[in-house]
């Protein structure tokens, strides 16, 4: 009789003891799937941020600089944010570009396109004091397809309030009151006349002079000075031609970017260096600014 109490207490114990380690096995098992499936989670989540980060849309970018000038047709370098920067023109700023003088500040808006090249949207020429231009710059200008680079060297006229860069093959005097002579130094029949234009000039006048000197060459064409001779002249009241045997001859009035007008008067004989001069004249004269 004494002996069953004990045994009910020590079966009632193991089922207590029992209950406990079911309960924590229980909770263990459960426990697991959540640390296992956790991870996958985060992973796709980092993948979908990526995903959003490449889609974004390229962004323009609007900063201060100073314009330092044109490579070639297509493109030109402004010095920003410590670097100098190849923009590469729009026909919408071609214009724009044509009448800011080199050495200028300037503010600009550009982004990359789809080829990876800085496209330039906008320029805007800021209000400064007056900028000293450098004594030397690189000029750029292609022929026959190939490009060429070459030191100029900063020239001003004795009796006109203008300047220009200057190519080593070239020489520069004064030539009669009003008029300048930049020719070649190994052929100097290979030259341009340049002529600042007064306010009082009249430029129907002009251009009929311009017509019958030429008449004289040969068959007079009127050409795109954007196309011949880049952006610096594609606002030309006048850019005429006339062409004879080997000889050919241009006749232009340029508008400056402060509103003044230069008439150049360009011969060009046959000679092996002719299409070099001709690029490099150009090059030359769309540095040209009047004061």
């Amino acid at each position: 009789m004494t002996k069953k109490p004990w045994t009910m207490i020590l079966i009632a114990l193991l089922v207590v003891v029992l209950t406990a380690c079911s309960s924590e096995s229980n909770q263990t098992e459960t426990k697991e799937p959540v640390s296992k499936t956790a991870e996958p989670v985060q992973k796709e989540a980092v993948e979908e941020a990526k995903g959003e980060h490449s889609s974004e849309p390229v962004t323009s970018i609007d900063e201060d600089g100073t314009y330092i000038g044109q490579i070639d047709n297509n493109s030109i370098e402004v010095e920003a944010a410590g670097e100098t920067l190849v923009l590469r023109l729009s026909e919408d700023v071609r214009e724009s570009v044509a009448n800011v003088k080199e050495g200028s500040k300037v503010n600009i808006t550009y982004k990359k396109n789809e080829n990876g090249q800085w496209l330039l949207e906008k320029i805007t020429p800021l209000e400064t004091g007056s900028n000293e231009a450098a004594e030397t710059k690189m000029l750029s200008y292609s022929v026959n397809g190939a490009s060429v680079e070459e030191e100029a060297t900063l020239t001003k006229s004795e009796q006109m309030d203008y300047h220009f860069y200057k190519l080593r093959d070239f020489e520069f005097t004064a030539e009669e009151p009003r008029k300048d002579l930049l020719f070649a130094t190994a052929f100097a029949e290979t030259f341009v006349r340049i002529e600042p234009l007064s306010e009082e000039a009249s430029m129907d006048d002009l251009k009929d002079w311009a017509n019958d000197e030429l008449k004289a060459v040969g068959e007079v064409k009127e050409l795109d000075g954007g196309e011949i001779a880049g952006p610096a002249f594609e606002s030309s009241i006048l850019f005429i031609t006339a062409s004879k045997d080997s000889f050919k001859k241009y006749i232009v009035i340029q508008t400056q970017s402060n509103g003044d007008h230069v008439k150049y008067t360009v011969n060009l004989p046959q000679h092996k260096n002719a299409a070099k001069w001709e690029q490099g004249i150009w090059a030359m004269l769309s540095t040209l600014q009047t004061k």
